[in-house]
């Protein structure tokens, strides 16, 4: 909360209270590494969009934040 200023960071509340269905795994690559996020739950899978959606905005990293699905 201290590093964005806010209390209600999008996504949070239902990423936290959906935890156990989501699953990360950590990739190496040879550009340094990937985190995986999966989940079959469409509720924690929108907080997720839209909290990365936020990061990307927050850190101005310049990423896409048009949702593209990878199956």
């Amino acid at each position: 909360m201290m590093v964005h200023d806010t209390k209600d960071v999008p996504g949070i509340t239902v990423l936290a209270a959906r935890h156990e269905s989501i699953t990360y795994t950590y990739a190496d690559t040879p550009g340094g590494g990937r985190v995986d996020v999966v989940t079959t739950d469409p509720a924690a899978l929108a907080a997720l969009h839209d909290f990365l959606r936020y990061q990307i905005r927050e850190h101005k990293t310049g990423d896409a934040v048009k949702v593209t699905a990878r199956r």
